[in-house]
């Protein structure tokens, strides 16, 4: 438990910017997966997947 406790849930520090992005990914999938048109609809999960894994786990970021 003092794993979770020094380096949160994700195995890493969250930063304001990085739980930014997380929730424009969210609201990126919310809006877009109802949609009537499979390539906007899977085309919203992928960004923002691809988003989300990047903004967690790439050391490009500052």
């Amino acid at each position: 438990m003092n794993f979770l406790a020094t380096t949160g849930a994700f195995g890493t520090n969250l930063s304001a910017d990085q739980l930014i992005i997380v929730n424009l990914s969210a609201i990126l999938v919310g809006t877009t997966f109802n949609a009537p048109q499979k390539l906007i609809k899977w085309g919203g999960v992928v960004i923002a997947v691809v988003t989300t894994t990047c903004a967690l786990w790439c050391t490009h970021h500052s």
